[in-house]
């Protein structure tokens, strides 16, 4: 599959913002963190996030399947804050792919940071795949633990 990434225009934040809410229903009911959910963020944060920080669209075919949310940490550290593609296109491998494109945004970077939620085992191995190390992690909620995760760039 072909897959491109290009920064966000605000005009795409309706369609990105159905993709998020689909994307993380079932982490919603699994950890009930109604507060900090991606699903309850209503259309005029996604579009503060937009104009704020470094956000892209994923594309396939001309299609929005997905978003990105990058912030510059300084000093060449970059956290990747989200990403999400809709469900009908998880589990065919473009995450590695995806992954690729946004460290290659950022040639001069040499750290990434993330975190993930806890028991969400298959985003373990994909970002330690990827040469992620866990280095902590921090509570949400009494449900919710978040691993944080860190990728030195040589």
């Amino acid at each position: 599959m072909s897959i491109v990434i290009k920064r966000t225009n605000e005009t795409e934040a309706p369609i990105l913002l159905e993709i998020q809410k689909e994307a993380f229903e079932d982490d919603l009911r699994k950890y009930e963190d109604h507060d900090t959910s991606p699903v309850n963020e209503p259309i005029e944060r996604l579009l503060r996030k937009i104009e704020l920080f470094i956000h892209y669209t994923i594309w396939h075919n001309n299609v929005i399947i997905g978003g990105i949310d990058v912030r510059d940490l300084k000093d060449n550290k970059y956290r990747l804050n989200r990403i999400f593609i809709s469900n009908k296109y998880q589990n065919k491998g473009l995450g590695s792919q995806i992954m690729q494109l946004v460290e290659e945004e950022f040639p001069s970077a040499v750290e990434w940071v993330l975190d993930t939620p806890h028991l969400n085992i298959r985003n373990h191995h994909f970002y330690e795949k990827l040469g992620y190390k866990k280095i902590g992690q921090h509570q949400i909620n009494e449900k919710l633990i978040l691993f944080d995760y860190t990728k030195k760039i040589m």
